[in-house]
């Protein structure tokens, strides 16, 4: 979640540093951290409580399935030499289908989860580009950019804080929740 959200963010504020791309040889240029906005702005904590919320049980819950096949599966690994042909082969096909339905229910539950994600870093992506906006507008900004693809700034450019705030006041504004389609 937080690479793609990262992503997301990154890809935000390079749009809003190509606003005006030819000014801002002669402007001011902040940097942001997308990671720290990801991490520490409002929307982003809520994106982690809801996700959390939404699929937390249901991941720890296929973690422990998949915990005890591998179990099974080294139980049997263990006991097959003292196993008839026929019990190992039983149990073998009795593993096998197990991790089949536990393949099916994973890959159920990355769907879904993929589908939240999408919806939570889209609405992010827009908090951000409107906090970039008003954040370079209010301080005479021409560009802000990610600070990952920059090899050096001084901390004077370092717009990251500034930008958690317009980014939660955006947010605010907005109602302070994430819109989840129910598809």
């Amino acid at each position: 979640m937080l690479r793609k959200t990262v992503a997301v963010l990154a890809a935000a504020l390079l749009c809003a540093s190509m606003s005006t791309p030819a000014k801002a040889a002669d402007g001011k240029i902040g940097v942001a951290n997308p990671i720290r906005i990801s991490t520490q702005s409002d929307p982003g904590k809520e994106a982690q409580r809801q996700l959390e919320s939404m699929f937390g049980k249901e991941r720890k819950q296929l973690e422990q399935q998949n915990a005890d096949l591998n179990k099974q599966a080294e139980d049997l690994r263990k006991q097959a030499a003292a196993l008839s042909d026929k019990a190992r082969s039983e149990r073998a096909q009795k593993l096998q289908k197990t991790a089949q339905e536990l393949d099916s229910k994973g890959a159920a539950f990355a769907q879904r989860l993929q589908r939240v994600q999408q919806d939570i870093n889209a609405q992010m992506n827009d908090v951000l580009l409107t906090a970039s906006k008003n954040y370079a507008q209010k301080n005479g900004y021409e560009m802000i950019i990610d600070s990952q693809v920059v090899m050096f700034f001084t901390t004077p450019h370092d717009v990251t804080e500034g930008l958690i705030k317009e980014v939660n006041s955006v947010w605010k504004s907005r109602g302070g929740k994430f819109k989840i389609s129910s598809k």
